[in-house]
C-alpha cells in the first residue's frame, strides 16, 4: 500500500475519487454552506493522511496534462481567471506564519496581479517579473524551499497538510478543482462551492422586483450585493444566494453577466 507521507504517492498515486467528491457533498449538506476550494482541498488532504489511501475510482478517467490550479511563480505568465497556490503571511505573535491558500487572479496590471482569496475573503496583490532581479527571484525561490522543508519537518497534521499542498499542490488541486467542475452536483459562485440541489430558486416575481431595482444602478453589481434588493427577501444564506445565482443566469432575456466565463456581475 503507498505511503501517504511520501512524495511519491502524491507525485505519482494520488487520484481525486468519487469518494472524496461524496463526502464534499455530504459535508456541504451538513453545514448548510458553500465551501472555497482551500478548504475542501484540506479536507481530501487532512483525509488521505489520517486513513491512507483512497481505493474507489477516480472521479474522472483522466486528466489534463497542463494543471488547472499552479503554484505562485512571479516570472511566470499569468491571465485573469488562472488559479494558484500562495503561501500568504500572518503576523502571529510577533511571528509571520505562512499558510497556503489557493486564488483566483482576478486582474492583471503591469509588474502586478490582483489575486482574490477566498477563503480569507480578500484581494491581494502579487509582483510579477518586471518587478523581480534575478537575485530577488533566486531569494524567492530559496524561501519557499525552505518554508516547504519547515512544514515537512513539522509532525502536526495541519503542518502536514500544509506541506502536501505546498509541494504537490498542482496536482491534487488541479484534480479537485476538474472534478468539481465537472460534477453536475455541484455549482461555483464567485469561489465557493455549492450544492445544485439545494439552491433555493427565487419566483418569478421577486425576479421582477430585483430587475426594477436594478435600472437605476449605474455599474454592474455581483451577485451578492444584489441579493438584499430582491423582495420579497430569498431564502436565508447560501441557499437563497446560489438560487439566485442560477436564476439570473438562466434569464437572460432580463439579466446579463457582463463577467462571462469570470466571477459573474450583472446588469
Amino acid at each position: 500500500m503507498p505511503d501517504v507521507r511520501s512524495d511519491a504517492y502524491w507525485t505519482d498515486e494520488f487520484q481525486a475519487t468519487h469518494a472524496d467528491l461524496d463526502r464534499i457533498e455530504t459535508h456541504i449538506r451538513r453545514t448548510g454552506q458553500a465551501h472555497d476550494l482551500t478548504t475542501l482541498a484540506r479536507r481530501v488532504v487532512r483525509g488521505r493522511l489520517r486513513h491512507g489511501p483512497e481505493s474507489s475510482a477516480p472521479a474522472q478517467p483522466a486528466w489534463a496534462e497542463d494543471p488547472s490550479v499552479r503554484l505562485w511563480d512571479p516570472a511566470g505568465e499569468w491571465k485573469e481567471g488562472d488559479h494558484v497556490v500562495i503561501a500568504v503571511g500572518s503576523a502571529v505573535e510577533g511571528q509571520t506564519l505562512y499558510e497556503p491558500y489557493v486564488g483566483e487572479i482576478v486582474a492583471v496590471e503591469p509588474g502586478q496581479v490582483r489575486v482574490q482569496i477566498d477563503a480569507l475573503g480578500e484581494a491581494r496583490v502579487y509582483y510579477t517579473r518586471i518587478k523581480y532581479s534575478d537575485d530577488d527571484l533566486r531569494k524567492w525561490r530559496r524561501f519557499v524551499k525552505d518554508l516547504v522543508e519547515a512544514k515537512r519537518r513539522l509532525q502536526d497534521m495541519e503542518s502536514q497538510v500544509d506541506f502536501v499542498i505546498l509541494k504537490h499542490g498542482e496536482r491534487v488541486l488541479s484534480q479537485l478543482l476538474d472534478a468539481l467542475r465537472a460534477d453536475d452536483r455541484f455549482v461555483r459562485l464567485a469561489g465557493r462551492w455549492f450544492l445544485r440541489d439545494l439552491a433555493a430558486p427565487p419566483s418569478g416575481e421577486q425576479l421582477s422586483t430585483l430587475a426594477w431595482a436594478m435600472v437605476p444602478l449605474e455599474a454592474p453589481q455581483p451577485t451578492e450585493a444584489l441579493a438584499p434588493l430582491v423582495q420579497p427577501p430569498l431564502a436565508e444564506g447560501d441557499p437563497g444566494l446560489f438560487g439566485l445565482y442560477l436564476a439570473m443566469r438562466e434569464r437572460t432575456d432580463l439579466f446579463r453577466n457582463v463577467d462571462p466565463g469570470k466571477r459573474p456581475r450583472w446588469v
